[in-house]
């Protein structure tokens, strides 16, 4: 299965970005400081959780959220498309 990243590059303009059915974000991912996992989220209902159960991220390149069971043992690595403020 193809990436929506290997189709849409960082720097793809919205109008095409919707014609492919993705959003805003073109990495959504974060960092478990406690087990050293980096996940990430590849679509829009896409739920994953790091190797210790600690943090999890979800919305692919649509929304970001986060569920996390410590405060400040996580770190958000997200980028947006170029065109996004």
């Amino acid at each position: 299965m193809t990436d929506y990243q290997e189709l849409c590059p960082i720097d793809t303009p919205k109008d095409a970005r919707r014609k492919l059915n993705i959003g805003d974000i073109f990495e959504n991912k974060a960092k478990c400081l406690k087990c050293g996992d980096i996940i990430a989220s590849k679509n829009r209902h896409d739920y994953v959780s790091c190797y210790c159960g600690n943090i999890s991220v979800d919305g692919g390149s649509w929304y970001i959220r986060r569920g996390f069971h410590e405060e400040g043992t996580w770190e958000e690595l997200s980028t947006n498309y170029e065109d996004v403020k």
